[in-house]
Order: structure tokens, then C-alpha cells, then sequence
């Protein structure tokens, strides 16, 4: 497993950020903070489904740092999946920040930079 993780360690840190993300709108959602007045896009995907989306895609990730799954495609949808997600919510942190007047917030920019990671380690890699 070591083994593994030496190798993998790129995918069990964007695991962990996914994880980091889900952890972010529990925190956000137990707060109360996204309140935008009409501009629910971040209202709609801090529900249980989407944290659970997050999750689930975190621990699809996680399995494959830790054991370098190499049958039935896993890597591909793995990254499929882990990219799509980290895309659909730089989309709605882009939108809502738009919308609200404001240029890019934090969440933005690094869910920009993580798929801009993402995106280079696949191409630089290949399937």
C-alpha cells in the first residue's frame, strides 16, 4: 500500500481535497452563510446530495491512491468523475460570484487551480 501511495499520492491529495470540499459546505450549511437573495445555485449544491456526490467521488478516488485499481476502466472513470465534480462546482462558484458582483472569491480560485491540476496530470499521463 505504501507502494501505491508513493506512486498515487497525486490522486490521494485531490481524495482529500474533494473530502476538504464536502467538509466545506457541511461547515457552510450548518452555518447558514449562503443566503444570496435569488442566486441559489451554491444553495441547491450544499444539499446532503451533492456533499454525498462529493463524498462518494473522494472515496472512488481514495481506493484508487490506495490499492491502483487497473481493471474495468476504473481510472478513467475515476477521472472522469473527480473532474466533472471539481468542474460543476468551479461553474457555480464562478456563476454565483458573478452574479453577486463579485470577481472570483476563494472558492473560485482553488477550485479552478485543483482542476487545472487535474486536467494537466491526465493529459501529461495519458490514460
Amino acid at each position: 500500500m505504501i507502494k501505491n501511495l508513493k506512486k498515487n499520492r497525486f490522486w490521494l491529495f485531490k481524495a482529500l481535497e474533494t473530502y476538504a470540499l464536502a467538509l466545506y459546505f457541511i461547515v457552510k450549511r450548518s452555518s447558514g452563510i449562503f443566503s444570496l437573495d435569488g442566486y441559489g445555485y451554491l444553495e441547491v449544491l450544499d444539499d446532503p446530495p451533492f456533499v454525498f456526490l462529493l463524498a462518494a467521488v473522494g472515496t472512488v478516488t481514495l481506493v484508487y491512491a490506495l490499492w491502483d485499481v487497473k481493471h474495468l476502466f476504473y481510472r478513467p472513470v475515476m477521472t472522469g468523475l473527480l473532474t466533472g465534480v471539481w468542474l460543476l462546482f468551479f461553474l457555480s462558484f464562478a456563476i454565483t460570484d458573478a452574479l453577486v458582483g463579485v470577481y472570483i472569491g476563494f472558492p473560485g480560485i482553488f477550485a479552478f487551480f485543483v482542476l487545472t491540476e487535474m486536467v494537466t496530470e491526465i493529459f501529461a499521463k495519458g490514460w
